[in-house]
């Protein structure tokens, strides 16, 4: 039973994880519009099916892997300077109850923090680094809601609902350490001490949810009925701004705030899997049309020496 809930609780948190052999990039219906990304900034970093975490400079087009797959491996988060990792693992030991936090430089692997993190019934965790790095936010779990611990481990704060009411599975840092969370149809902002909350939006649709911020806090992504929409950090001026006849998911800006990656064709490959095709717009509130062809401004992130856009099934990020 214990291990039952471990699995049901994965594929809860985690944005998308790859089953069987179904799982290809290779599929005619994927965008392949667009590949003048030599102006983009940054790393695009995020999981596919068995080959692990891999990167991408958007820029030269170059690929390469930042760590091969591993099954025990529950969540993973880059820091903002795009220098150090924070990963949420199996404990080595066989502490099964335990959640296993390793915080590493990326460019040696040199270890700088370790730790283990202990959620009621042993539940398994994806974790997200705050802007400055002092802060851990769990994303929430049925027991324990959503959990803020220094960077040390140190539990500080403990969301278990809002108004009476579970808090949904995802959240996300503003850049001033105060945290996006969803309860319901509604947006909502912590303060910076977490102990209060206020309305962003009420949002009104049947399907919302895997929101993002700019850098300097002033805009908010999210998918909403299939499509990927834009609005200010207050909650105002809401806009789609993407179309299609298939589903975007997931949106990440880039470190400028100027483009937003999502996945394209968002579509299922099992019981539990989803793969998508990375793709970026401008972040101008402008609507760009992301089936294949139709619109020369949408831009495919495509590896150099490879046709098909690059695929993605779990955690994506821009830094």
């Amino acid at each position: 039973m214990q291990t039952m809930k471990k699995l049901l609780l994965t594929f809860l948190l985690l944005p998308g994880i790859c089953v069987f052999t179904s799982c290809s990039k290779h599929n005619n219906d994927q965008p392949d519009t667009g590949t003048n990304s030599g102006h983009l900034p940054g790393t695009i970093y995020y999981d596919w099916a068995t080959d692990g975490i891999l990167k991408i400079n958007p820029a030269t087009r170059i690929k390469s892997t930042v760590l091969p797959d591993n099954t025990g491996r529950y969540s993973w988060d880059i820091s903002q300077d795009g220098k150090r990792m924070l990963i949420s693992s199996k404990s080595e030991d066989q502490d099964y109850d335990a959640n296993l936090y390793t915080y590493m430089n990326l460019s040696d692997g040199s270890i700088i923090k370790k730790f283990k993190y202990y959620p009621t019934g042993g539940d398994l965790t994806v974790t997200f680094l705050s802007f400055d790095e002092k802060y851990i936010a769990v994303g929430p779990t049925y027991d324990d809601g959503i959990v803020i611990m220094d960077i040390n481990g140190k539990v500080l704060h403990n969301l278990t609902s809002y108004l009476g009411k579970k808090i949904g599975s995802h959240i996300c840092w503003m850049p001033d350490n105060t945290i996006l969370f969803k309860v319901e149809n509604n947006l909502y902002r912590t303060n910076t001490a977490f102990t209060q909350a206020t309305l962003v939006r009420a949002m009104n649709m049947n399907d919302w949810g895997s929101f993002a911020t700019n850098a300097d806090g002033s805009k908010i992504a999210l998918n909403a009925n299939n499509h990927i929409w834009l609005m200010n950090a207050d909650g105002s001026n809401l806009l789609q701004i993407t179309e299609s006849d298939s589903q975007e998911a997931y949106p990440t800006f880039s470190p400028d705030g100027k483009y937003l990656e999502f996945g394209a064709n968002f579509h299922s490959t099992g019981p539990f899997g989803h793969l998508w095709y990375l793709t970026v717009i401008p972040a101008d509130g402008q609507k760009y049309n992301v089936n294949k062809d139709a619109d020369k401004r949408v831009i495919s992130i495509i590896a150099k020496g490879e046709n098909m856009p690059e695929a993605a099934d779990g955690f994506v990020t821009w830094r």
